[in-house]
């Protein structure tokens, strides 16, 4: 339950930092584009502190989620990697 809630949020704390970084990239782009030296300042000014906020709160998220015992579908893990393994080991 507490993972499903702590990936929702990192989710949603990536689209939004993707999000930020494209109009901070964009805004900058069309301030250089249109050589209006202030566009890019206000670019920067309206956009950079929340998208590097967000950013930091979706790595801690990522951080945290990673402490958080895996699911299990049927008593199998669902992120093994134990099939993965078995066809490496039988390609050599």
């Amino acid at each position: 339950m507490m993972r499903n809630i702590i990936a929702a949020l990192f989710k949603t704390c990536l689209v939004l930092f993707l999000l930020g970084g494209t109009c901070l990239v964009f805004g900058q782009l069309g301030g250089l584009l249109l050589q209006n030296g202030e566009m890019v300042v206000k670019t920067w000014d309206i956009f950079a502190d929340p998208t590097f906020t967000i950013s930091a709160v979706a790595g801690i998220l990522g951080f945290i989620l990673g402490y958080f015992p895996k699911e299990k579908a049927n008593g199998a893990d669902l992120y093994s990697s134990d099939e993965f393994s078995e066809k490496i080991e039988n390609v050599r």
